[in-house]
C-alpha cells in the first residue's frame, strides 16, 4: 500500500475516532442537561410540596380556633375565607377551605353493608334536581345511577335492580378492572362507575363527597353550609324558591341548632329525620395552590376535625377531588 494511501486511511480513522469523541461527548453533556434539569424539578416539586403543607397547616390552625370560639359553622366564619396568593421566597401560595358536609356523602348509600333507604331516596331527589337544570344530562342523570354506586361500594356480587353494575360489566371493558367492592376514597371515583364521563362528574362534583361512614344514619348534612341543590335533596318536592328561603334563614350566623333550621316555613308540613342533619361539621376540604420557580402545583387534603379542634389529615391528593 502506497504511503498516500496509508495516510488517507490514517486520516478517516483519526476522523472517526473524533466523530465518535464529539457524539459521546455531546450525549453526555444532554445528559448531564438532562440530568440537572430533572434535579431541579424535583427540587421544585419538593420544595412545592413542603409550602402545601403550610397551606395544611394554616388549615388545621384557622379550624382548631373556629371550634374554640364557637360549635357552629356557617359560611360567614373565617375559616371560609380565601387565602389569597401570599408571595414566599421563589413563588406564591394561595387557598381556601370548604365545608364537605354542605355535600352529599356517596358513602352514605351504603351502610353496615346494605343499602341506606333514607340516603338513596336522597341522593335520587339530588340527581332528579339537577336532571331539571341540565335536561342534556337527564339520561345519565338517572336513578339508575343510585345503583351502579351501591354496587361499586356494596360487597356482593348481586346486581342492585334497576340498572347497577358489578364485576361482570366492568370486565368487559376494554382495559377490564372490578368493583371496588369499599367506601369510595374520593369522588373521582365516579369516573370509573358506568355511565360516568368527565361532564357528568363535574356536574356532580360541588355536590358529593366521599367520607368515612360509622353507622347510621351515615354522614350528618350540614344545613349552614349545604348547597342550594342538596337542601333540595332533603324532602321531596322542594322548590327553588324554598331553597333560598333556606338559605336566606341562615342570616349571618347560621342556624343556631337543627331545630331552628326544621322550623322554617319552607318546611312547614314536611317530615325530615332531625339525626341526618347538622350545624357543625367535623369534614373539611383544603385546597392549597403553590407556584413555584416554574412548578404550579394543586393539592386537595381532607381534614378531620375532632371535638377539640384537632384535626388530622384523611388524604391528599394532586389536581382535583
Amino acid at each position: 500500500m502506497s504511503g498516500r494511501r496509508q495516510g488517507g486511511v490514517a486520516l478517516i480513522n483519526a476522523l472517526l475516532v473524533v466523530a465518535l469523541a464529539t457524539s459521546v461527548a455531546v450525549a453526555m453533556v444532554s445528559r448531564q442537561q438532562f440530568d440537572i434539569r430533572r434535579t431541579g424539578n424535583l427540587l421544585q416539586a419538593g420544595q412545592a410540596g413542603l409550602y402545601a403543607d403550610g397551606v395544611e397547616v394554616w388549615a388545621s390552625q384557622v379550624l382548631r380556633r373556629d371550634r374554640q370560639e364557637n360549635r357552629r359553622d356557617h359560611r360567614e366564619e373565617t375559616w371560609a375565607t380565601i387565602l389569597p396568593p401570599m408571595p414566599v421566597a421563589g413563588g406564591s401560595i394561595a387557598g381556601y377551605i370548604d365545608d364537605l358536609q354542605g355535600r352529599f356523602n356517596l358513602n352514605s348509600l351504603v351502610v353496615a353493608g346494605q343499602p341506606d333507604p333514607e340516603a338513596v331516596a336522597q341522593f335520587q331527589r339530588l340527581l332528579a334536581v339537577l336532571r331539571e337544570g341540565n335536561p342534556a344530562q337527564a339520561p345519565r342523570l338517572s336513578l339508575e345511577l343510585a345503583a351502579v354506586v351501591i354496587d361499586w361500594i356494596d360487597a356482593d356480587q348481586e346486581i342492585t335492580f334497576p340498572g347497577g353494575a358489578e364485576d361482570e360489566t366492568y370486565m368487559r371493558h376494554e382495559q377490564p378492572y372490578r368493583t371496588a367492592n369499599g367506601p369510595l376514597h374520593s369522588p373521582t371515583e365516579l369516573l370509573l362507575l358506568e355511565g360516568v364521563d368527565a361532564q357528568l362528574y363535574q356536574l356532580l362534583r360541588p355536590h358529593v363527597t366521599a367520607l368515612p361512614v360509622e353507622g347510621a344514619p351515615g354522614t350528618r348534612i350540614n344545613v349552614n353550609t349545604a348547597t342550594p341543590e342538596v337542601l333540595r335533596s332533603l324532602v321531596e318536592g322542594m322548590s327553588p324558591g324554598d331553597a333560598e328561603a333556606l338559605i336566606e334563614g341562615r342570616g349571618a350566623e347560621g342556624y343556631a341548632d337543627v331545630a331552628a333550621f326544621l322550623a322554617q316555613e319552607a318546611l312547614a308540613g314536611r317530615a325530615l329525620q332531625a339525626e341526618r342533619l347538622t350545624v357543625a361539621s367535623e369534614y373539611f376540604l383544603v385546597v392549597g395552590q403553590v407556584q413555584f420557580g416554574a412548578l404550579s402545583q394543586q393539592r386537595h387534603s381532607v381534614l378531620q376535625r375532632d371535638a377539640t379542634g384537632a384535626s388530622r389529615t384523611l388524604m391528599r391528593a394532586q389536581g382535583t377531588y
